[in-house]
C-alpha cells in the first residue's frame, strides 16, 4: 500500500482553523452515529494544492532524515509544530509546515544537482536497509517537490503543507 504526498500553499493565518478542523468527530444519536470529518473540506477551500507528486509519500521518511543528518537541511521543524503535531494526532498522518523561513535558509541547497543517486542508496541501506534504486530516484523528486513548494513562498503570509498518509 502506498501513502499519497500532497503539497499545498496556505495561509498561515488559516493554520489555527485548520487544526481545529482537523479532528473527527462522531455524532451519536439514538440508534444511530455520523461521522462529521471537515478537514479536507476546509483545506480544499482554503488552500491551493500543488502539483501531483507521483511517487509514494512513503519516500519522505527517508528523505526528511537524510536531508537533516546528511546535509544539515531541517524541514521536520518549524515556528508551527504545535499545529503541525495536533493534526498528527488527530488524522494519524505525517504534517509538515514547511516556512519562509525554511526557503531563506535551504532553498539553494534544495538544489536537485547537489544530490547523486547513490549517496541516497547508500543512505537508505544504512537506514532503513533498502537499496532500490528506485527509492533513490524518487527520493531525487521529491527533493524536487520540496524546492518548488518552497519557491512559492514569498514571505510569512503563507506556508506550504506537506501531508503523507
Amino acid at each position: 500500500m502506498s501513502a499519497i504526498a500532497d503539497f499545498r500553499i496556505i495561509e498561515t493565518s488559516k493554520l489555527n482553523q485548520l487544526r481545529d478542523n482537523a479532528e473527527i468527530k462522531i455524532e451519536k444519536k439514538l440508534f444511530s452515529k455520523k461521522t462529521i470529518d471537515n478537514y479536507w473540506d476546509f483545506l480544499n477551500a482554503n488552500s491551493k494544492q500543488l502539483k501531483d507528486f507521483d511517487w509514494s509519500g512513503y519516500i519522505f521518511t527517508n528523505l526528511l532524515v537524510f536531508l537533516e543528518e546528511k546535509k544539515g537541511i531541517d524541514l521536520m521543524k518549524s515556528k508551527h509544530d504545535d499545529i503541525a503535531d495536533d493534526i498528527i494526532k488527530k488524522r494519524q498522518n505525517g504534517t509538515f509546515i514547511l516556512t519562509y523561513d525554511h526557503r531563506q535558509q535551504y532553498l539553494d541547497k534544495l538544489n536537485p544537482d547537489n544530490f547523486t543517486t547513490n549517496e541516497l542508496i547508500d543512505f537508505n541501506k544504512e537506514f532503513s536497509e533498502e537499496d532500490d534504486p528506485d527509492l533513490a530516484k524518487a527520493e531525487i523528486e521529491g527533493i524536487k517537490a520540496l524546492r518548488d513548494s518552497l519557491e512559492l513562498l514569498n514571505d510569512d503570509t503563507k506556508v506550504i503543507l506537506l501531508s503523507i498518509g
